[in-house]
């Protein structure tokens, strides 16, 4: 790969990078969620202190909340698997056809 083409790589990915964060910080789906963990954080820290005052025993676990949602399903599963396996031989399949096009323009 010639420095050039290189170069031209670097700078789109670099671009598209930037593009998708910008993208994300103007929509306001970071400052949404800081805000729901801020607010989460909050009411476990009243009831901390409201279990302090009551001299209740006190467990660090019971004021941490798991926000992770799992949505996937044996369908979700299945279209993952397929969209890898069929990613894979893309891949494979677009590195051999580019390079074939290589050898041809370096000759």
């Amino acid at each position: 790969m010639s420095k050039k083409t290189l170069l031209k790589l670097l700078l789109i990915t670099s671009f598209l990078a930037f593009l998708i964060t910008y993208v994300i910080g103007m929509s306001g789906y970071y400052e949404y969620e800081l805000s729901n963990k801020r607010v989460l954080t909050e009411e476990k820290m009243k009831e901390f202190e409201a279990d302090v005052a009551n001299n209740k025993d006190i467990d660090l676990n019971d004021y941490i909340v798991n926000t992770h949602k799992d949505y996937t399903n044996k369908f979700t599963k299945t279209v993952t698997n397929a969209s890898l396996t069929i990613n894979k031989y893309l891949k494979k399949s677009i590195e051999s056809v580019f390079r074939i096009i290589s050898n041809l323009v370096e000759e």
